[in-house]
């Protein structure tokens, strides 16, 4: 990619860093950016200048990584690459770690350092003390070798540096430019380191050194055991899920070619419900990539172990040396000694890396642990499945079929047996050695090829196959079954570094549609039909076996699209048309012809006089309602 598809990169990185927060979702910046870099070298996603233009494309792909890859991290996909980038990250530099390690001793002595170099013209004897004890301290802790707090330690290296340097050197040293005063001092620290492991050697010091070679070697031995106690069990799983895998897919002739369908097995059919083939392919392929990467540790070990090895002797060559140098003499100048001093301290330094590799390669095998037990992986359901037959080794697998001999009528293919190579063992061969026929027929199933039935190799590359119909498919087209596997890398980002796809990848990254896809229509074929009842014969009178009478019948019923057909109207015939009439029924219809209306006339009104006030019984009706006139 380019400086402006990374700007784009770190853009949707962030995007997604962001997403997460909310959901509180916790991954690593730089795993984020790993996946998206694995998922954009498809290019269907649309990785132009409009993609980022347009707003919902970048949406749908951090929703995809999000839902599909961040937010369940246990699935044996996202497992797959979590182990695959740490292994990227670590163990592909774990050379790195010796530099990283030796920079952060200095910089955690940088000021000790500091603080001897701005040592000037100091006249007294105490300071000159003083500083004498600031290199011896220095000297031990740069060199590693032992802790300067104790008496025997700091008495033994202040006797190897005093050897080095005396009271008048140290002035000398003092007023030396920054430069020499360094050359100096990583002398010093050679010399010193040097004539320490020779008193060791000679069983006349060594304070506080540890016996290097016995604790490299028992730690790579107790390593090693560990590790194949893992791979063990690792295969264990891979066997089991590779026998399942294969038992659920069977080949089926048509026509003139192979295809592979997936049917469960009978003894599969109670566990259904639990049992689904993709998450199976999924783990497989996390275990597969589980067992390369336990392989990759023990090849380190092996190369660590020969490495240290060969300094063992060289170190052992050098104390000879050394002894033969001083056997006999009072004194040896220090221009014959002291270059093989620091070539001693030299092949020590270099077995302290290989220890400092050692301890972060058991490092990385415990972090990897700690993956491998994130998938689920169902120990009572798989046995369940697999039934009383039990799991097939890959050694038992290719020993069913060594029998076989794959064959190919392309000419551009060209059968290779195994005695054809040289070393076999150093070839390589395309996907790790995995039939490419059945990867593309189960959908990214990997069934292990056997090279005992012959190599193919097609335009340098050697392919394998479990079977004589995989080849046989293979020959017909090669081409399309590259471009499928690449297509097929593009759909499951977790197969890219497993199966080394990356360079190819990249090569067709401008090519959206790999493999067109074509639709086969089936012409005839053959059906065999059990009916419970039988049915009674009938005889058709019509029936006819002749194929020109058919023919003849079908050019008459073709003959009428040229007819016409015409109709007309004659009196006659007039009486017999049949007429419809509508009729209505009576209807009931009111009428309002009067109107009734009202008017209002006054309240009437009444006063009775003399009810109150008056000692007479007599009272008086005055009537006080309005007239309907006024």
């Amino acid at each position: 990619m380019g400086d402006d598809d990374n700007a784009c990169v770190r853009n949707i990185v962030k995007e997604i860093i962001r997403e997460c927060f909310p959901k509180q979702i916790q991954v690593h910046k730089n795993f984020v950016t790993y996946l998206t870099k694995l998922l954009l070298m498809d290019p269907n996603w649309g990785i132009s200048e409009d993609f980022f233009v347009r707003r919902e494309n970048v949406q749908k792909f951090v929703g995809y990584v999000l839902e599909e890859m961040l937010e369940k991290q246990d699935r044996p996909l996202v497992c797959t690459l979590k182990i695959q980038f740490y292994f990227d990250c670590n163990l592909k530099h774990v050379d790195y770690v010796i530099e990283t390690n030796r920079n952060d001793i200095r910089n955690r002595l940088a000021r000790l350092k500091d603080d001897i170099f701005c040592s000037q013209n100091v006249s007294d004897k105490e300071e000159l003390d003083k500083l004498f004890r600031k290199i011896v301290y220095y000297i031990t802790l740069i060199s590693g070798l032992g802790n300067p707090t104790q008496t025997r330690v700091f008495q033994e290296v202040s006797s190897a540096l005093k050897s080095a340097l005396d009271d008048d050197e140290l002035k000398a040293f003092m007023r030396s430019s920054k430069i020499s005063k360094h050359e100096l001092m990583e002398q010093l620290i050679k010399v010193v380191a040097g004539i320490r492991l020779f008193n060791k050697d000679c069983g006349k010091g060594g304070e506080g050194i540890e016996n290097l070679p016995e604790l490299l070697n028992k730690a790579i031995d107790v390593i090693k055991e560990g590790l194949q106690m893992t791979l063990l069990n690792v295969m264990e799983k891979v066997n089991t899920l590779t026998t399942i895998i294969d038992r659920c897919y069977v080949s089926k002739k048509t026509y003139d070619q192979f295809e592979m369908l997936f049917e469960i097995p009978k003894n599969i059919v109670d566990f259904v419900a639990g049992f689904d083939i993709e998450y199976t392919k999924d783990l497989l392929v996390f275990f597969r990539q589980y067992e390369l990467i336990v392989r990759g540790i023990l090849e380190q070990l092996d190369i660590l172990a020969h490495k240290a090895d060969s300094i063992f002797k060289a170190m052992e060559k050098v104390l000879k040396h050394i002894h033969e140098t001083v056997f006999m003499r009072v004194a040896v100048t220090i221009q014959v000694v002291f270059p093989l001093f620091e070539q001693l301290s030299n092949i020590w330094f270099q077995l302290q890396d290989q220890v400092l590799l050692l301890s972060r390669i058991n490092q990385i095998i415990s972090n990897l642990e700690l993956y491998a037990k994130q998938p689920n992986y169902s120990t009572s359901m798989i046995h369940e499945i697999l039934g009383a037959n039990g799991a097939l080794t890959d050694a038992q697998r290719l020993e069913k079929t060594a029998h076989l001999k794959i064959r190919s009528e392309n000419p551009d293919i060209e059968i290779l047996s195994v005695e054809d190579f040289r070393n076999f063992d150093k070839i390589d061969l395309e996907y790790l050695g995995f039939c490419c026929w059945k990867l593309i027929e189960t959908d990214g199933a990997l069934i292990p090829g056997n090279p005992s039935m012959g190599i193919a190799r097609y335009k340098g590359k050697n392919f394998v196959f479990s079977c004589e119909e995989g080849c046989s498919m293979f020959s017909k087209n090669p081409d399309i079954f590259v471009n499928r596997v690449l297509d097929l890398a593009r759909r499951k980002p977790q197969l890219v570094n497993f199966l080394q796809l990356q360079d190819a990848l990249e090569k067709v990254y401008g090519v959206e549609k790999l493999v067109q896809e074509t639709t086969k229509t089936k012409l005839c074929e053959d059906k065999i039909v059990q009916t419970l009842d039988q049915v009674e014969n009938q005889i058709d009178a019509e029936y006819t076996w002749n194929i020109w009478e058919l023919k003849r019948e079908a050019l008459n019923l073709a003959a009428l699209l040229k007819c016409k057909t015409t109709s007309s109207q004659t009196d006659k015939v007039s009486s017999t048309n049949s007429i419809k009439t509508q009729t209505y029924s009576y209807k009931d219809v009111s009428q309002q012809c009067s109107r009734d209306n009202y008017t209002n006339v006054p309240a009437r009104r009444n006063f009775i006089y003399g009810l109150r006030g008056r000692k007479s019984a007599r009272q008086f009706l005055i009537e006080l309602t309005t007239p309907i006139t006024e």
